[in-house]
């Protein structure tokens, strides 16, 4: 019997595939199996899996035509015999128990999801990541409906599906897959319909899961990535169409505006930066283009304390220099962030 369905999809992942196929197989819980949905690769992705498949059973492979992680995660979904459901990225690792931590916390609590820590490898360090959830017990329906679904619309934080642990049953009653082209990302939508057809959900302080920087990140080819126009895009997001509970306007308001505003802030370090894939003058560019919107500037003048709220005196001048709207302001704080962080 197959307790857990693990899914992988995979796009040109060849340099780290390896590592992760390893990482899976030795897993201490044996009811498992690994789906693996070849997203078009152009590589020798699908060859490696081939490879691993013909000396363990619990491997499938799934050929398709590019269609992005969402199709490649749903068609894993549609297959699952198990009775959870787990995903792993190609590019990352997991610990040899974690499918069993996890697993075992679902059943002995009888929850819908499970949440984990996790750990992020960057620039060749490893990042603890924890949660600031409570961990170690049951939240009910009310702690979801007051706390994480507003954390959901507030903020990314919770967003990632690899370090979550669905009950298949909870996926499949209420027909929650992964939706095509949105702009608050696969993973946030996935999870807001989950987390709101969910009954109970456990954060646990176990960490199993690494999660590694590869190329593609966010500094990397600026000039063919608009950031700020998704982050309107997911500030106009009509959530209420989506939730089975009802917030107030003006609440949900305020969470829109702050998300979008710490967007703000987190993609100005990016554009102000020293980075190779855009000039200086580009970056200065876009940045004026952001913190001159009136959606930004509204948003500042509307929640200006909660925004200032648990900042540290970096984070405090850049909102400030955004209300000023000063790129000048803006350049020189990152730039000398950036040289003392090299010092």
């Amino acid at each position: 019997m197959v307790k857990v369905s693990v899914i992988i999809p995979v796009y040109n992942a060849e340099k780290h595939l390896t590592a992760c196929i390893d990482s899976l197989l030795r897993q201490t819980l044996p009811e498992l199996e690994f789906i693996f949905v070849n997203d078009g690769s152009r590589d020798t992705s699908s060859q490696i899996i081939a490879s691993y498949q013909a000396t363990d059973s619990r491997i499938i492979l799934v050929n398709q035509d590019n269609q992005g992680v969402s199709v490649a995660r749903n068609n894993g979904i549609a297959l699952a015999q198990g009775n959870y459901i787990g995903f792993v990225d190609a590019d990352d690792t997991i610990a040899p128990d974690f499918f069993e931590q996890l697993y075992t916390l679902a059943v002995q609590h009888h929850v819908d999801i499970v949440v984990s820590n996790f750990k992020r490898e960057q620039g060749g360090h490893i990042i603890h990541v924890k949660s600031s959830v409570p961990a170690e017990k049951v939240l009910d329906k009310s702690y979801i409906n007051a706390v994480l679904l507003p954390t959901f619309i507030q903020n990314s934080s919770l967003n990632t599906c690899w370090n979550k642990f669905y009950k298949k049953k909870l996926l499949h009653h209420y027909a929650i897959t992964f939706p095509v082209g949105v702009a608050l990302g696969e993973d946030g939508i996935f999870n807001i319909l989950a987390f709101n057809n969910a009954q109970n959900v456990y954060f646990t302080n176990y960490s199993g899961y690494l999660y590694k920087e590869v190329d593609g990140s966010a500094t990397r080819d600026l000039s063919k990535k608009d950031y700020f126009n998704r982050a309107l895009e997911v500030y106009d997001f009509d959530y209420e169409t989506i939730l089975n509970t009802t917030y107030h306007r003006e609440r949900l308001e305020e969470w829109r505006s702050i998300r979008l505003v710490e967007n703000v802030l987190s993609y100005i370090n990016i554009y102000l930066e020293p980075n190779p894939s855009i000039s200086l003058k580009y970056g200065m560019r876009y940045v004026k283009k952001m913190i001159t919107h009136s959606t930004v500037q509204n948003s500042i003048l509307n929640y200006e304390k909660l925004l200032l709220q648990h900042k540290s005196s970096y984070q405090q001048f850049l909102l400030k220099s955004i209300k000023n709207k000063s790129v000048i302001a803006l350049l020189l704080a990152v730039r000398y962030s950036a040289f003392r962080n090299k010092k």
